[in-house]
């Protein structure tokens, strides 16, 4: 790969929509050799080659290749004169396990990471993505709020969405965080505005606070998420997470997570 390659993507977090960010190569590279040289990664033959496959193909701009067929003649050794992927499911499986390791690297010894990697449901194509490295002045004793997220589209299933979202959230966060998530507040929007709500949030003990908001477009889902540092009155992290609308508990539960991987460096 040449040194002169750099991804552009949005960034996420971001402060601005619109706002690029771009990531040369050379660090794309590191951050991945970092991980295939990790202990969930080093044993894992048939992972680490999927892994480097995905990245190799978004640093050179072949997305295009980034298909089933594709992977799993390259990586996966399959024949390409009888490789059918509706009837082998061995990229899609091997795809799901590698999300799933990825995550669990981040969790683990990989949550320092500055450039995190990840692969969105309902997609082979990976994203990366850089995380600024969070530094607090003041101890860790913070406890997080949650206010339900606002369903800002009027179709049902985008409201059944954000329901079941804020239900993972709870759950996530419960098992990131523990005691430092306060018990679920009702902090609707309907009748509270933000300062009320933000007031009602420190009033039990909260110190941060995470709102936001989801809405749907066709067949996409934005969601619209920020952490309020209720003592100085401003935003501390803002995320927005894009993905293909489907209303299904794997897309909440993936959301979900990414999120509690953001919150992590401040509690």
């Amino acid at each position: 790969m040449s040194d002169n390659t750099a991804i552009a993507l949005k960034s996420k977090p971001t402060s601005s929509a619109g706002d690029l960010v771009v990531i040369p190569a050379p660090e794309v590279e590191a951050a991945l050799a970092a991980i295939l040289d990790s202990k969930l990664f080093a044993k894992a033959q048939r992972m680490s080659g999927l892994l480097r496959f995905l990245v190799g193909k978004l640093l050179t701009g072949a997305i295009r290749d980034i298909n089933e067929y594709t992977i799993g003649i390259e990586v996966f050794d399959r024949d390409a004169s009888t490789f059918t992927p509706s009837e082998d499911p061995i990229v899609r499986v091997q795809v799901g396990r590698l999300r799933d390791r990825l995550k669990e690297y981040y969790a683990a010894g990989g949550c320092n990471a500055e450039i995190r990697f990840d692969i969105p449901i309902g997609t082979h194509v990976p994203t990366v993505r850089r995380v600024p490295q969070i530094t607090l002045d003041r101890p860790r004793h913070n406890v997080l709020a949650l206010r339900p997220i606002q369903c800002i589209t009027a179709a049902s299933e985008s409201s059944y969405f954000s329901q079941g979202l804020n239900e993972e959230l709870v759950h996530q966060l419960f098992q990131t965080l523990g005691e430092q998530l306060t018990s679920p507040v009702p902090l609707p929007y309907d009748g509270v505005n933000d300062a009320d709500a933000r007031k009602l949030a420190r009033g039990h003990g909260a110190s941060h606070m995470l709102e936001g908001s989801v809405r749907v477009e066709g067949a996409l889902i934005r969601a619209s998420l920020r952490l309020v540092d209720l003592h100085e009155g401003q935003i501390t992290w803002a995320g927005q997470f894009d993905r293909h609308f489907f209303c299904a508990i794997a897309l909440q539960e993936e959301l979900a997570i990414t999120v509690c991987d953001a919150l992590k460096p401040y509690f």
